[in-house]
């Protein structure tokens, strides 16, 4: 199993679920659809990575995790503090687009 992969898959696993989670003390529905829209979102990276779990590794992807890993550290900040849509969304982007980022070059290499 490649680590970096795992390791993505876990924190993805992990924002979905603290935003679960969440949703359930949210009374204004605006924001409650916006959370499920980013929950959505993550769910579908989780998809592609499960799908990638056991491709080769290579240094170009190895040195993703590092932003992977402070983007995801800021989503979970924004996710405790959600009275900020604004943050959080710009938080899940952030995140979202380092593991786009991970996902597109693990579906380079050869299986």
């Amino acid at each position: 199993m490649n680590k970096t992969l795992k390791a993505l898959h876990d924190m993805l696993l992990a924002r979905h679920t603290e935003l679960s989670q969440k949703l359930g003390g949210i009374t204004d529905p605006d924001k409650a659809q916006t959370i499920i829209m980013e929950m959505q979102e993550i769910l579908h990276r989780i998809d592609l990575v499960q799908n990638l779990l056991f491709r080769q590794s290579s240094q170009q992807l190895d040195a993703t995790l590092a932003d992977i890993t402070q983007a995801n550290n800021t989503l979970a900040k924004a996710i405790q503090s959600i009275t900020d849509i604004g943050a959080f969304l710009t938080a899940t982007a952030n995140f979202l687009k380092y593991a786009d980022e991970a996902i597109d070059i693990a579906k380079t290499l050869a299986a």
